[in-house]
Formats: C-alpha cells, sequence, structure tokens
C-alpha cells in the first residue's frame, strides 16, 4: 500500500477534519513543539526575535539581498562591497573574510566547510544574527523558539504579550527586550531609533566595542536593513502553550535564570554560546523525559500525576567517557530501558488525539472540557476520566470509538489481518481505545512511529560536540543504533557552573554530594545512583564516582577541604555577577 493510501482510506471513511486532527504525531496540549527532528542548536536567533516583537517571525530580506541558496563565498563578495569593509578587493581577502564568516558567524548544512554550499544557519553571537530569517521559514525549527518563549515569559492569557511595564521577571517580552536575562548579553551597541515595534528601530552604536564575530553580523545584517517581518493573521500570535512536565518546566525557566544572571554579562562569549547549547540540550531532554514518564502514567492510571510528583524517565551518564566497558554497559541498559518506555508514547499520543477529538464533536462534553492552554493538565486528566469510564457520557464516547476500531478492523482485514484481529478482538472499551490508537500509528509506518525518539536525539544533542549522547552501530544485523551517554567536558563544565549559581541563589555551599543529588533529583540524571526500575550493581557506581571526581579535578572544578565527603566542593572557572538578596554573595561569587 502507498505510504498515503491508508490516510485517504481513513479520510473517505471518517472524514478529512477526522484525519487532519488524527493523523499526525504532535499533540500540542502535552508537548507544544512538533514532534520530529530539529536543529536544537539553530532556535536562539529566533528566539530572541520572538522576545523581541512578541510575535511570530515571517520571512526577512535575506534571500532577497543575497539571492536563494546563498552561500558564504556570496555573502563575503557582499560585505567587501559595503562601505564598512575595506581592504577585502582580491580573491585571497575575500577568502579570508569568509573564512572569518563560516568560522565565527555562519554555519552550512551539516557543518560542511565548503564556501559554496547553501548557508543554514546564523550563530546567535549577537542580538543582530535574529535579523538573519535563517532557516527561512521559521516553521523548520518545528516551534520550539515559540515553546521556549512561552515557558520562559510565564504569562497566564492564551497567547503571549508584550510584558507590562511595572511587571518583575527575568524574561519580558517586547520593548523591554533589554532587560531580557536570555538576550542581556547579546546587546552590546543596540540602541532604539523611533518606535521600539518599528522594524528598522534597532540600530548599531558605532562607538560600542564589539569583536570581530559580532561586527561581522552585524554588518550582514545591515545590509537587509531591518528586521523581519512578523506573520501575519491568525499565525502571528505566539500561542501560550507549555508542556504539561510542568515540573521540568519550571526547573528549565529556574536553571535559565541563575545561570544567565550570574555568568550572562562575564562569561566569555564562545563558552557562553557553547553552555547555552548544553542548557538547552538539558532543559529540552529533562522536558521530554518528564513528559513521556507523565504520558506513561496517564495511560494506566487515567491521571497525570501531580506536578510536585512528576519525574524523568532516567538516564546513566558515563563519567569515563566511555573508556570503561562496564560504564558503558551501564550507561546503555539504562538508556535502552528509557527508549523501550518511550516506544509506547506514539500510541498514547494518538490516544489523547482520538479521545479530544470525540469529546469536541459530542454536544455534552464540549462544554465540559477543560481549556488545552496555558496548562492542559486538566484538560489531560478529563480525557483520562471519559477512557476509564468517570464520567457521564463516557460509554456513549467509547462506543463511538469502539464502532471506528470496528470498521477499520473491517476495512483492513485483507490488508493487514494480524491488525484487524487485534481491533476485533474482545476488550474492555479503555483497551479498545488504545488498540484502535496502536493500530492507527502502525498504519502509519515506522518512519512516523520513530518521530517521537527523533526529537529526543535532538534534544540530547546527538553525536553534536556538546550534546549529552553518542549512536552507535550494534554490528548486527538487522542493523540497529544503540545510544550511549558519555559525560563530556563541556556538559560537566555548564553543570558545574549552573550548580554553583544554585547554591549562591538558595545560599549553600555547592557540595559534590548536594551536585550529585540535584542532578538526580531535577533532571533524572544519575551518576553514582541506580535508578529505581533498573537496578545496577555498587561496582560501576563506585567507579563513575571515582572517575567523576578525578575529572572534576583536572578541569579544576573540585577542591576538598577536608577528606570527609561533604567538604568536596565545586569550583568555577568562570566569576559569578553578585547576586541581590543571595546570602554571603561576595564570597561565593569569586573564584576559589
Amino acid at each position: 500500500m502507498a505510504k498515503t493510501a491508508y490516510k485517504a482510506r481513513l479520510s473517505d471513511m471518517f472524514g478529512k477534519d477526522w484525519s487532519d486532527a488524527i493523523l499526525t504525531g504532535d499533540y500540542a496540549a502535552a508537548l507544544p513543539c512538533s514532534i520530529q527532528d530539529v536543529d536544537l542548536a539553530a532556535v536562539l536567533p529566533t528566539t530572541f526575535y520572538l522576545f523581541r516583537f512578541g510575535r511570530r517571525r515571517g520571512r526577512g530580506r535575506f534571500a532577497e539581498i543575497f539571492g536563494a541558496g546563498a552561500t558564504v563565498e556570496r555573502l563575503a563578495e557582499r560585505l567587501a562591497a559595503s562601505t564598512h569593509c575595506q581592504g577585502f578587493d582580491d580573491d585571497p581577502t575575500r577568502a579570508a573574510l569568509g573564512d572569518l564568516l563560516l568560522g565565527f558567524g555562519l554555519e552550512n548544512r551539516d557543518r560542511s566547510e565548503r564556501k559554496d554550499d547553501p548557508v543554514q544557519r546564523a550563530l546567535p553571537i549577537h542580538y543582530f544574527a535574529s535579523w538573519l530569517d535563517l532557516p527561512p521559514d521559521s516553521g523548520d525549527l518545528r516551534y520550539v523558539p515559540e515553546m521556549l518563549v512561552a515557558l520562559l515569559a510565564d504569562q497566564s492569557g492564551p497567547v503571549i504579550e508584550p510584558t507590562p511595564a511595572d511587571l518583575p521577571t527575568p524574561f519580558p517580552v517586547g520593548a523591554r527586550f533589554r532587560e531580557n536575562l536570555l538576550l542581556k548579553p547579546f546587546l552590546t551597541g543596540v540602541t532604539i531609533n523611533g518606535p521600539a515595534a518599528s522594524l528598522t528601530a534597532d540600530q548599531f552604536d558605532e562607538t560600542a566595542a564589539v569583536t570581530l564575530p559580532e561586527w561581522l553580523i552585524i554588518r550582514l545584517a545591515g545590509l537587509l536593513e531591518q528586521a523581519p517581518k512578523p506573520m501575519a493573521g491568525k499565525s502571528a500570535p505566539i500561542v501560550n502553550q507549555r508542556p504539561l512536565a510542568a515540573r521540568a518546566a519550571r526547573v528549565f525557566r529556574a536553571d535559565l535564570e541563575a545561570f544567565m544572571a550570574a555568568y550572562g554579562e562575564t562569561m566569555p562569549r564562545g563558552v557562553l554560546l557553547n553552555f547555552l547549547e548544553v542548557a538547552l540540550a538539558v532543559g529540552m531532554t529533562t522536558v521530554l523525559t518528564h513528559t513521556a514518564a507523565a504520558l506513561l502514567e496517564w495511560a494506566e492510571q487515567g491521571k497525570l500525576p501531580a506536578a510536585s510528583e512528576q519525574r524523568a524517565l532516567p538516564l546513566f551518564f558515563d563519567a569515563s567517557k566511555g573508556r570503561d566497558q562496564g560504564l558503558r554497559n551501564a550507561a546503555r541498559k539504562v538508556m535502552d530501558e528509557t527508549v523501550k518506555r518511550m516506544t509506547d508514547v506514539p500510541a498514547i499520543l494518538m490516544m489523547l488525539r482520538l479521545l479530544d477529538y470525540e469529546a469536541r464533536q459530542d454536544a455534552a462534553l464540549r462544554d465540559q472540557l477543560p481549556p488545552d492552554a496555558p496548562d492542559a493538565e486538566a484538560r489531560i486528566n478529563f480525557l483520562g476520566a471519559l477512557r476509564f469510564e468517570r464520567l457521564p457520557g463516557a460509554p456513549r464516547l467509547l462506543a463511538e470509538l469502539e464502532r471506528k476500531a470496528l470498521r477499520v478492523a473491517e476495512a483492513w482485514s485483507d490488508d493487514s489481518p494480524t491488525l484487524a484481529r487485534k481491533l476485533s478482538a474482545p476488550l474492555p472499551p479503555r483497551a479498545r481505545v488504545l488498540a484502535l490508537a496502536r493500530a492507527l500509528v502502525e498504519l502509519r509506518g515506522p518512519k512516523q512511529a520513530n518521530k517521537w525518539l527523533e526529537l529526543f536525539d535532538s534534544c540530547l544533542l546527538c553525536d553534536h560536540p556538546r550534546g549529552l549522547a553518542v549512536k552507535r552501530d550494534s554490528g548486527r544485523k538487522p542493523a540497529r543504533n544503540y545510544r550511549l551517554t558519555p559525560l563530556n567536558d563541556e556538559a560537566l563544565d555548564y553543570l558545574v557552573h549552573l550548580r554553583r549559581a544554585q547554591a549562591v541563589r538558595e545560599g549553600v555551599p555547592a557540595t559534590l554530594n548536594d551536585f550529585l543529588e540535584s542532578l538526580r533529583d531535577r533532571y533524572g540524571f544519575h551518576i553514582t545512583t541506580s535508578p529505581d526500575s533498573i537496578p545496577l550493581s555498587s561496582k560501576p557506581l563506585g567507579q563513575n564516582r571515582q572517575c567523576l571526581e578525578m575529572r572534576l579535578r583536572d578541569l579544576g572544578l573540585l577542591e576538598s577541604v577536608s577528606d570527609a565527603e561533604a567538604m568536596k566542593r565545586l569550583r568555577g572557572r568562570f566569576q559569578m555577577t553578585a547576586l541581590e538578596g543571595a546570602s554571603g554573595e561576595r564570597e561565593s561569587c569569586r573564584d576559589r
């Protein structure tokens, strides 16, 4: 059967409206980004734009000025011809200018170093990178920037609005963008000339001191003359939709606030950008693993865990960076179990879409449906109560889903008799909903079913220099990849500096034991402890601690006041900004 034939057949059976609502991988009430592969390292410039203008980004002038499929070679030629660049009049000097652009400001697809390959993204080294509409269609970023803005802005309305002048918040939207902790380090030389909402209001102060990479991005943006236009019509507002993993979302927001307040204006720009990539990976991975765990519990109980009780599916990080076979095996064992549990998530999301659609079609239930934004916990619990027949009207809705399941079984009785048998077997109503969901996921094919794991890999920055995981080939047939979680230096460096910033805010010393507990409790990251559901022997746990302590000392991130475990404390390599109200902030904020 052709890959779209199943969709056409189901659309004929149940209508296009049903098909469009059900035969997708997304469910924004649970996770407000598109569930598929995304370049997580490319989202910050668009996030800057969303905070600045409070609307979704449309197309800008990049292709108009530099041409479709613009290359570094072409950009260097245009920049060399501008009034701000002198001395780049021949091929060698323009090639050197291209090297600077590609080395510090722009990136090609697959990080190609060829100057004749199309430019894919701008590095967020300065706010004016947001003027370069890369990628041209912001939808290619899978709504991750919109989700980040909703999560960080933490507003209460249906869409993101400009932050009022008198509202204290670390991440304001709109005219107060200069106060935004995420943007502040990247605003050197930015002035406002004219109405704040104008696309040409942001100007560069020529007397400001900036680094060469910043200057190059500023000059490229200047050739465009204005920021990209916002989207028009119904697509323009940023929907205020937060993930159902409320605890992970709060942790993500608090982490970025603590980290940027402490280091945003003191840390070298290159280090800050690298750490921000790790911060996004940690935050998005934690949101995803908390979401998966909450959905699995919902499928079993018909109710989400309370926000305070939400926990992540575990990950075990190998502090030997893959050099110790026992630690590699432990990391793989935990990851394999987490991935195995995640394979049920697409069917659970399909269940939610089925229940949500039928509830919206039922005149009595429609009026009882809780809102799905900005937080959808009540709505998803309502759908769970329907599936478990805890509400009036549930038998009617479940009977309709049973009729649909039996019609699908009949329609596929010849093409897929096994699927048809599973759907038509005697089942209680709530099990029939799950059977229908699994059947629809199967009909969509393995490529679509694996989209959740694609997003998981993207959030982990899998195989990225600063990623939290790597993929390896099992070397067996049929071919199968597996994931490992070696703890790389930059991830460890970021997590240590983040914990130090948190400790200053809490008024407590940043001890090694506290660091390890924080990784486990906040993110589900295990280093010296065994996940509850996946027992590990004490030997690899002890070895992992030894490896971690050795690595921390080698990186200059650990000091021991005495031999006592409680006296092993984290140290930082970078100075922190003093945090108002933190106890002992002067001493705490200096490197020891």
